[in-house]
């Protein structure tokens, strides 16, 4: 058998029955694909109103300064304020670009999901290739600038890409396809 057909074989079977790290995958990769989805739908048709409407949100946030705010929500006040202001400077064309951006990935993120739920080879392999690429961008931030949310990303990324490539077999290790079964 040729290497191209010995590839089709491979990337077009089925696989085991899903455990539940890969539905718990499934899931994080069909809700972050959904809600991505759907902002970036948002950001597309309406991007001058969206527009219009974080830069009000964003100048009564800086109105209302009341000094009555415990410290805490001051705080989250604050970040809030600084994230619509950073948002509401941006262009039109820039918005219509980072919603195209969004849309790209929020639909790989949905095939991951898919080809994952119904059990397809191509889609595990997807799904560790597109982590992969994801970590030297994810490193970087948390190399940037330390937070809990850009932590909690990488190390679940990883996880997912350790977990998929070990437990799955995939790229030969642990002996590839011919000892999935023998470990399953």
């Amino acid at each position: 058998m040729s290497w191209w057909a010995e590839l089709r074989a491979e990337l077009g079977r089925e696989t085991q029955p899903v455990n539940t790290v890969v539905r718990l995958i499934i899931l994080e990769r069909g809700i972050r694909g959904g809600l991505l989805l759907l902002l970036s739908i948002a950001l597309l048709t309406d991007s001058q109103q969206i527009l219009g409407l974080v830069r009000q949100w964003a100048s009564a946030l800086d109105v209302e300064a009341a000094p009555e705010l415990t410290r805490r929500q001051g705080f989250f006040r604050q970040i809030l304020f600084n994230v619509l202001s950073w948002v509401g400077a941006l262009g039109g064309r820039t918005v219509v670009m980072i919603a195209i951006g969004l849309m790209a990935f929020s639909l790989l993120e949905l095939t991951e999901a898919v080809g994952l739920a119904r059990r397809r080879r191509w889609a595990e392999y997807l799904t560790v290739i597109a982590g992969c690429l994801g970590i030297p961008f994810e490193v970087f931030e948390v190399i940037r600038r330390q937070t809990v949310l850009r932590i909690s990303f990488l190390v679940i990324n990883v996880a997912i890409v350790l977990y998929l490539a070990w437990a799955k077999h995939l790229f030969g290790l642990r002996g590839g396809r011919r000892t999935e079964t023998l470990s399953a």
